[in-house]
C-alpha cells in the first residue's frame, strides 16, 4: 500500500456500504454465496470490474503513445489469455 495515496484495489480494512440490487439478484447471490458470504462475492466482482477498467485505461494510454496494436499483437494477446484461462481451469479442478 502506498501511504501517500491510501489502499489500492482489494487492500485495506473492509468498509460497510449500502448497495441496492434487484430482488432476484439478491436471492441468487445469497443462494450461491455459501460459506464465502455475499460480501466476499460482491467485493471480488467489484475488484475485477475496477481492475478491468484500469487495464482498459492503460491500454488506451499505451495506444495513444505508441500507436494501435496490430492484428498479430492482438492475436498473440488472445492466445496468451486462452492459455491462462485453461491453466486457471486446471487449478480449480485440482482444488
Amino acid at each position: 500500500m502506498d501511504e501517500r495515496t491510501g489502499p489500492g484495489i482489494g487492500e485495506g480494512p473492509a468498509k460497510a456500504i449500502s448497495v441496492s440490487l434487484p430482488e432476484g439478484t439478491v436471492r441468487a447471490l445469497r443462494d450461491s454465496a455459501g460459506g464465502r458470504g455475499v460480501s466476499a462475492i460482491v467485493a471480488a466482482a467489484v475488484e475485477e470490474h475496477l481492475r478491468n477498467q484500469a487495464t482498459l485505461a492503460y491500454l488506451d494510454e499505451y495506444e495513444r503513445e505508441h500507436g494501435a496494436f496490430t492484428p498479430v499483437e492482438k492475436q498473440e494477446a488472445a492466445d496468451v489469455w486462452v492459455r491462462a484461462e485453461h491453466r486457471e481451469g486446471e487449478w480449480r479442478e485440482a482444488v
